[in-house]
């Protein structure tokens, strides 16, 4: 493995680059939520609505690790006894639901039930996996833990399941979805094949910084049409003119591009930048500043922006 590739791997295990890696996934499900909920606003499919329901699941996760991860750094909780088995159990739990987003998106009791009883099995799996690992202390590196295998089995077993039901099934964006589940079927693979040394996969977290931006095509499945139930809405100055509203989000390359540009800044002054940039790009903003408050609450600082 060269310096570079080996460089960038330890950057997504350790601050800031994990909280990096949380905030650009948050972001791609919350950029997917935002699109789903305006696609029910206008069309009122069932299917959508199921869908916010499935990207709110993820992103209060990712939302959970972002926290702890931002508490880690800042030494408020032990990283060493909550976090190495959090990762890997919300990555399982990830899967379990992007597999529920694609394959069922109309009402299924069997698939429910079946989903919501692996979610639990998965957060019991979390205790006893963080019970275990709390009393090793002869052992510093989570990655050479059976538990760690084990983790990597579940997860690449589910991510096979979860392409065999989708080719069974042959739902809406079927593609898509195979296309996620095997960048992080891969990205497991990877890990078990070259094991590195630490408590987190780098392999495994770029791999899934590639997959996850997909969610943004999930509210294209059912695309509107005349025969859609629309609601009736005001017709606004724009639409009276017959010009095209202005997009709201951006789903072409140069969004993920600059998502992976953010991952892979190492240079603290330049992260906010790289912030903003990948915000812009994604909202297709004309301007775009991140702001943040001194320590006594009383100025506001700007970190960087976009123009």
């Amino acid at each position: 493995m060269s310096g570079f590739t080996s460089l960038i791997f330890t950057q997504l295990t350790v601050p800031p680059g994990d909280l990096i890696y949380y905030l650009i996934l948050a972001f791609a499900i919350a950029s997917s939520l935002q699109s789903t909920f305006n696609h029910w606003r206008v069309s009122e499919y069932p299917q959508a609505r199921r869908a916010m329901i499935g990207l709110g699941t993820l992103l209060l996760a990712q939302l959970v690790m972002f926290a702890f991860s931002g508490l880690a750094w800042q030494d408020l909780v032990d990283p060493r006894v909550f976090l190495p088995p959090m990762d890997r159990a919300f990555l399982l739990f990830g899967i379990i639901w992007i597999i529920w987003l694609y394959a069922f998106p109309e009402p299924s009791r069997p698939a429910d039930s079946a989903t919501v009883l692996l979610s639990l099995l998965v957060i019991t799996g979390l205790g006893l996996s963080s019970l275990m690992w709390s009393t090793r202390s002869d052992i510093t590196s989570f990655n050479q833990t059976f538990d760690d295998w084990l983790w990597q089995i579940a997860s690449m077993t589910a991510a096979i399941t979860g392409i065999a039901i989708l080719f069974i099934r042959k739902p809406n964006g079927m593609w898509n979805g195979i296309t996620l589940l095997i960048f992080g079927f891969l990205g497991h693979v990877g890990h078990l094949l070259i094991p590195l040394e630490g408590n987190y996969s780098g392999i495994v977290r770029l791999a899934y910084m590639a997959a996850y931006p997909i969610l943004l095509t999930l509210p294209q499945r059912f695309p509107l049409t005349v025969t859609a139930p629309v609601k009736q809405r005001p017709t606004t100055i724009k639409q009276e003119a017959g010009i095209p509203e202005r997009r709201r989000y951006s789903t072409d390359p140069k969004t993920f591009h600059a998502m992976l540009a953010l991952a892979a800044e190492s240079v603290p002054a330049k992260v906010s930048q790289a912030i903003t940039r990948a915000i812009a790009q994604t909202m297709l903003s004309d301007l775009c500043f991140l702001i943040y408050l001194t320590d006594n609450n009383n100025q506001m600082v700007i970190a960087g922006g976009m123009i």
